[in-house]
């Protein structure tokens, strides 16, 4: 009689592989495993995507091996992640039949959240691990971040709650993405679709390396990112008028986030250090008031001296930020809210003549201490792309160098770029974007799959996804899809190639001709 650590199949090539695996010997009882490379590479460790669920505690003779349709286990089914699979192959494939049912039920860290009712998205319950857990409990960055403050919104969000969890991880400090990469690093790779073990890689200092070749939107997955390109200067920008009649593009907006050299992010910014930050940034802009562009010249506004009018119409016309909703509120975001929060905008003339001072249009705003400590934005009625990036690329620049001036600087790292609280807006941080009416393209079958091919992603500013009596517009916020692993003029250009494409399409189908959406790349 022979003790065996036994797998079951759930496919054929599975049971073949699983057939075929090494038998290691160990203080007297074998272990037969075998673990698919997808399982090895992928954060999402759910049992039903687990090809081969290690049994242990199997007792059979050695002619019975090959019987990979057992559905044998203490247990009573797979294990739910690889990584508790593998602690009882290391702890319990030698022992005794009672001792290893013993151990199959004991109890993970009493620490440890109940992600039990979490969605199959949730990348709490595909990536934080009773494993990945126990080793990180205990850390804390030079700030006093620890892995609790980083789960926070994830783990008290109410159900239901709109917007959803979302990510259900927020970074403390840049430090955060060092200390706790166990985590962090995975989430990374699978929202932006890039290899982990590239992302631990280390550029030396020295010169800015070439951009990275383009990619293929949402298949990037394998291609090694060694550096963060930045590429601000608006000559490499494609001269391609998208609507010279202005028929189709109703806005253009290009946002950059930015966190401060020296402070806390937003989730654990205290108090004071709140209120540090934001007179510095307004004595940064200060700065922009001795300059001869009249692009950058404005001034500061604090949320605490808006009247209840100017700040409803600020945000009713996307100038200001939201209040923070349910997801912002459980990440910490909106504590002591709005204090030591306000907008910096460039000089606008009111609308019309009659209209009240506050109804402006800015076209430069600087939104300081909201989800992240600094979001840039440029925005123009129309089409110009160009224009938009230029005033954006001018506005980042100069308050960088006044920040430096005053020994800060943004946040940044060689393999993440620029880093901000959420790790979905790492690298360039950009979204750029065009609000654009495409009522007919719009309705095709598969236009979110040619969005996806075309490295874009459409908004539901427009979409009424929450809003079922919403009617249809027609209009799509369309933006780049990528944030890491190419510079912004890159991304820019994408977005520019991209949109072209859908305007042309647009016009096609206004022509009364045919397209079909699974044919264009």
């Amino acid at each position: 009689m022979a003790q065996y650590s036994w797998g079951r199949a759930h496919t054929k090539a599975a049971r073949t592989a699983l057939a075929s695996a090494a038998v290691v010997s160990g203080g007297g009882g074998y272990l037969v495993w075998w673990q698919s490379e997808k399982e090895e590479n992928s954060c999402n460790q759910s049992s039903s995507r687990l090809p081969a669920a290690i049994h242990l505690n199997y007792a059979q003779s050695d002619d019975t091996a090959n019987n990979t349709n057992s559905n044998i286990y203490p247990g009573g089914g797979a294990f739910p992640t690889t990584a508790q699979a593998l602690w009882w192959i290391s702890h319990g494939t030698t022992t005794s039949s009672a001792t290893t049912t013993t151990q199959c039920q004991s109890k993970p860290d009493p620490g440890y959240p109940d992600l039990s009712r979490f969605g199959k998205h949730s990348y709490l319950k595909k990536c934080l691990t009773p494993e990945i857990y126990s080793a990180l409990k205990k850390k804390k960055t030079s700030k006093g971040v620890t892995l609790e403050d980083l789960i926070q919104s994830g783990v008290t969000l109410p159900w239901g709650a709109r917007p959803v969890r979302g990510c259900g991880v927020y970074a403390g400090d840049a430090e955060s993405y060092q200390v706790f990469a166990k985590l962090l690093d995975p989430i990374v790779e699978d929202w932006h679709h890039w290899r982990s073990d590239s992302l631990r890689h280390r550029s030396k200092a020295g010169p800015p390396e070439p951009p990275p070749p383009p990619t293929t939107g949402k298949n990037t997955k394998g291609v090694r990112i060694s550096r963060q390109a930045t590429n601000l200067n608006p000559g490499y920008v494609l001269r391609q008028n998208l609507d010279p009649d202005g028929e189709y593009i109703l806005q253009t907006r290009m946002r950059v986030a930015r966190s401060v050299r020296g402070f806390p992010f937003s989730p654990k910014i205290s108090r004071e250090q709140r209120r540090e930050l934001e007179t510095l940034i307004q004595t940064c802009t200060q700065d922009f008031q001795t300059t001869k562009d009249e692009d950058l010249k404005g001034s500061y506004t604090g949320v605490m001296e808006m009247t209840n009018e100017q700040h409803a119409d600020w945000i009713h016309r996307h100038i200001l930020f939201h209040d923070p909703d349910a997801l912002s509120l459980s990440a910490g975001l909106g504590r002591d809210w709005p204090d030591a929060r306000g907008i910096y905008m460039n000089h606008s003339a009111p609308e019309t003549q009659n209209a009240p001072s506050y109804h402006v249009s800015p076209e430069l705003m600087i939104w300081v201490n909201a989800e992240d400590h600094l979001r840039i934005i440029s925005m123009s009625k129309g089409g110009d792309l160009l224009g938009v990036f230029t005033r954006l690329s001018k506005a980042i620049r100069a308050l960088d160098a006044s920040l430096q001036k005053r020994g800060y600087g943004y946040e940044s790292d060689p393999r993440l770029g620029f880093l901000n609280p959420s790790p979905e807006n790492l690298g360039t941080a950009l979204r750029a974007s065009v609000f654009v009416k495409l009522p007919r393209l719009g309705q095709e079958p598969g236009f979110d799959e040619l969005l996806a091919r075309l490295r874009l992603e459409s908004s539901t500013r427009f979409r009424g996804e929450f809003n079922n009596n919403a009617k249809y517009t027609g209009i799509f916020d369309i933006a780049n899809s990528e944030r890491l692993g190419q510079s912004e003029v890159q991304l820019i250009n994408t977005m520019i190639n991209g949109v072209g494409r859908l305007i042309a399409l647009e016009k096609r189908l206004e022509k009364g001709e045919k397209v079909d959406l699974e044919n264009i790349h």
